[in-house]
C-alpha cells in the first residue's frame, strides 16, 4: 500500500523567518498542486511551526514524515541540521508520527535548475516560496527513490497448520 508522505523543507528564509515548503508524494506528480509554504516568523518558535505542520499532516493524511536535513558537503551535521532535528522532534510530539531524516544536498539548486528551464526567473521564485516548495519535492523524490531502492524486508515465515 502506498504511504502519503508530508515533507516538511527547513527552506532558505531569512536571518529571522524561516520557510517550511510542504508536499506530498501526490505533489511529486504535480507540483503545481503545491500544497503551500508556511512561514515562521521567529527561528525560536518551533513548536508553533511543527504545530501547523502537524495540523497539514491531519489534513492530508499523511503516515510518514521526513525533513530534510542541511549536511556540510564533507557529511557534517551544522547548525542548521541541529535546528531541523529540533523541528523534527517538536513535529514528531505534536504529530504523534514517527520522523525520519533526509539529506536535503543539492535540493536547492536542483529545485533553481528545474525552475529556470520552465522559464521562471529565480528572484520572483524565490520572493514566491516557489524554490522551497520544488526543493521539498525534489528532497521528497530522492527520498522516495531511495525507498525502491532498498530491498524488501524479509517475509515472516508460514508458522504452517496448527501453530
Amino acid at each position: 500500500m502506498e504511504h502519503t508522505v508530508l515533507l516538511p523543507f527547513a527552506g532558505s528564509g531569512k536571518k529571522e523567518k524561516r520557510e517550511i515548503a510542504v508536499a506530498t508524494d501526490d505533489d511529486v506528480l504535480a507540483p503545481e498542486a503545491w500544497l503551500e509554504t508556511l512561514v515562521r516568523e521567529r527561528r525560536d518558535d518551533l513548536a508553533a511551526a511543527a504545530a501547523a505542520v502537524a495540523e497539514r499532516l491531519l489534513d492530508a493524511r499523511a503516515d510518514h514524515v521526513v525533513v530534510g536535513l542541511p549536511l556540510h558537503a564533507n557529511g557534517e551535521e551544522s547548525e542548521m541540521s541541529r535546528e531541523a532535528r529540533a523541528f523534527g522532534e517538536c513535529l514528531a510530539q505534536a504529530s504523534g508520527r514517527t520522523v525520519e531524516y533526509f539529506d536535503e544536498g543539492l535540493t536547492s539548486w536542483e529545485a533553481e535548475e528545474i525552475l529556470k528551464a520552465r522559464g521562471k526567473r529565480l528572484r520572483d521564485a524565490q520572493r514566491r516560496g516557489d524554490v522551497d516548495r520544488e526543493a521539498a519535492c525534489a528532497l521528497l523524490r530522492s527520498w522516495l527513490q531511495e525507498q525502491e531502492a532498498r530491498p524488501a524486508p524479509p517475509a515472516e515465515p508460514d508458522p504452517g497448520p496448527g501453530e
